[in-house]
């Protein structure tokens, strides 16, 4: 993959995400909080567990950058690494919107109802993003390759900086398919076209 162009495109991703996030912030708070069944999380609550779940890569990233002896150094081509690169293609959704493998969420990134009361999630949601969108620009000259993040699946599981991009970027992708299904069957109308 060219490095650059990689960039780019996440870069291009995180901002119609964010724009997709944004749009909440004009919606009736209490058809956010509205389950469409009480086994299914409210919209709020969809955007708690993309926060849950971004923020290992987001804290990891963060230490990797700041870090000037993490090993980061730039190449022209990104070289995915084979557990990120299966990880992150297997998140993203397809052109359908169909999703290719599910999986349950693990309890340490399930929403709690006591964090999804008011509009916060969306403010955390944005603050993360953004900060996953200047770690990028430092990209452009730092590079994606070298070091290593943890996986939420923990040590065990490493991926280089690149794929620890690209995996909560992709997994964000197919919740926010499930964000707007969650709009849908609360009866909240939008405009745009959902993030692809």
């Amino acid at each position: 993959m060219d490095t650059l162009k990689l960039i780019d495109d996440l870069q291009a991703t995180l901002r119609r995400q964010m724009d997709r996030v944004r749009e909440l912030q004009d919606m009736p708070l209490d058809k956010l909080r509205e389950r469409p069944a009480p086994e299914r999380w409210s919209a709020l609550e969809v955007v708690e567990h993309m926060n849950l779940s971004t923020r290992k890569y987001h804290q990891g990233l963060m230490k990797v950058y700041a870090d000037p002896r993490s090993g980061l150094r730039f190449r022209p081509t990104f070289e995915p690494g084979f557990w990120g690169s299966f990880s992150a293609d297997g998140m993203v959704p397809r052109r359908d919107g169909s999703i290719r493998w599910r999986m349950r969420t693990m309890g340490m990134f399930e929403p709690r109802p006591g964090r999804v009361a008011d509009r916060s999630p969306i403010a955390r949601f944005l603050m993360i993003q953004q900060d996953l969108l200047d770690l990028l620009e430092k990209a452009r000259t730092r590079g994606i390759e070298g070091a290593r993040v943890t996986s939420t699946l923990g040590p065990i599981l490493r991926f280089k900086a690149g794929d620890a991009f690209r995996f909560p970027i992709a997994h964000q992708e197919r919740h926010l398919l499930q964000l707007q299904r969650t709009l849908d069957a609360v009866g909240v109308q939008r405009t745009a076209s959902p993030a692809m």
